[in-house]
């Protein structure tokens, strides 16, 4: 109890003493009256009166000094380690401590003295032991200055990689190349789950008489002879009047634009692999095999209103030749962007080349630009193939038990034809109660499972 009042007592003395001499100090300047020498004395008078400033050490503690202006720093700091650090003898250790003016924050020189220092009343000073590494090294710019990177590798080149990085695959993709491989996987299931139904028959003449047009239009004798009078080949005038369902003035249009075009790009022969039974010449014709057929004699078998001579009738068969229908349609109606033929132009590719690789990889930059440096890989066909049974978003769309219960629905099976013939329409269905929730759900697990997938 009576060390804690000694020191109330002594800081209330201080107090006094200093409010004292701060009056002496506002009081001395202000009296102009007097002469130059009056003043001068004054100023003397002041700078000899005794003050008090606080030393504070690293742990906290404060100590008051009775400083004048005469004072030396390193009288201050020899005192306050004496009392912090109990080192009476301990002259050098000194040498490891330094004062630094808080308000300033400014290190103090040893040996200069408080009026040097501009240090007044009841200033705050830190007592900090001084840095003996960084004391020791010199701060050059040289000193200063962090490894490169060739030598951090050349330090850490033997070491084991405990966290290697992970393998982020390119987000370069198209997204109209992902929405029709979504639809193209639905279509393919929802079919096959389809053909086991009692409703398979049904929806099959459905099918073949929505899309009987489109794959057999009726090819007029005088719009055929219209483009061959002008110069064009039979098969070129087919073509053109197949694509642009048999309107003559678009035929033309369609035939100018693709004048350039070499002559294998007027033909649709390619070979289905469907299930076909065996061929009609055949003595027996309960038996069937496997037989490779062309995309004609696949829609003239398919789509005819006798009975099939090779193709089985069933929603697999009739769906595998309307998607390849579709894709087509698409690669004859294919017209290159202005602006990338004159983008690979000015990098020095042909034309010809050009347009190849934009139809190859339809008028998409990253992949034309890979197409045109040599890698073949990507090309308009593999944009219309589903998602394989083993890719995680194809399982993820058949893990989900809404989704199966959903395209087993007929109508969803035809709105997926609907929006694959024709994707400008895929808005029309926004508002539907049926297939609206269907499209959403499929669209935010292929998003969830893209999401996973890049983590």
């Amino acid at each position: 109890m009576i060390p804690w009042m000694r020191s109330r007592i002594a800081e209330a003395w201080y107090n006094r003493k200093s409010s004292r001499t701060a009056e002496r100090q506002s009081l001395a300047p202000s009296s102009t009256s007097t002469s130059n020498s009056e003043n001068n004395k004054s100023m003397n008078l002041i700078s000899s009166s005794p003050f008090f400033v606080k030393v504070i050490s690293t742990d906290g503690f404060v100590l008051h000094v009775d400083v004048d202006m005469n004072t030396t720093i390193k009288l201050i700091k020899e005192m306050a380690v004496r009392h912090f650090h109990g080192m009476f003898h301990g002259i050098s250790l000194f040498d490891k401590f330094r004062l630094v003016h808080a308000n300033k924050l400014k290190q103090l020189a040893d040996n200069k003295t408080v009026q040097d220092e501009e240090i007044t009343f009841h200033d705050e000073l830190l007592l900090i032991p001084v840095n003996t590494y960084f004391k020791a090294c010199r701060t050059t710019e040289e000193n200063m200055r962090g490894p490169s990177i060739r030598d951090v590798e050349e330090a850490t080149h033997n070491l084991p990689i405990r966290n290697p990085p992970k393998y982020i695959p390119p987000l370069q993709f198209s997204l109209a190349v992902e929405i029709r491989k979504i639809l193209l996987t639905l279509t393919y299931s929802s079919a096959r789950l389809l053909m086991g139904s009692s409703e398979a028959p049904n929806l099959f003449q459905t099918i073949k008489k929505k899309f009987k047009k489109l794959c057999l239009p009726s090819i007029d004798s005088e719009h055929l002879e219209t483009l061959t009078d002008i110069g064009y080949s039979t098969q070129q005038g087919i073509v053109a009047l197949y694509v642009k369902k048999n309107n003559v003035t678009q035929a033309l249009d369609w035939l100018i634009e693709h004048q350039e075009y070499p002559s294998e790009y007027f033909t649709i022969s390619v070979i289905l692999n469907l299930i076909a039974k065996k061929k009609a010449n055949e003595e027996d014709s309960n038996s069937s095999e496997i037989v490779q057929i062309n995309f004609w004699n696949a829609c003239n078998d398919l789509f005819s209103d006798g009975s099939t001579k090779y193709v089985e009738e069933n929603l697999l068969n009739i769906v595998a030749v309307l998607i390849e229908y579709f894709r087509y349609i698409k690669k004859f109606n294919f017209k290159p962007e202005e602006g990338l033929v004159n983008k690979f132009s000015e990098m020095g590719f042909q034309e010809k080349d050009i347009i190849e690789a934009l139809k190859t990889c339809g008028n998409d930059l990253f992949h034309a630009c890979e197409w045109l440096l040599g890698n073949r890989e990507l090309s308009l066909i593999d944009t219309n193939i589903s998602f394989n049974s083993n890719d995680s978003i194809y399982q993820a769309f058949m893990n989900n038990p809404q989704i199966q219960l959903s395209i087993n629905n007929p109508n969803a099976l035809l709105v997926f034809l609907k929006i694959l013939n024709e994707p400008v329409y895929a808005a029309e269905w926004v508002s539907d109660p049926e297939i609206y929730p269907l499209m959403d759900l499929i669209f935010k697990t292929y998003h969830a499972e893209k999401q996973f997938n890049l983590l």
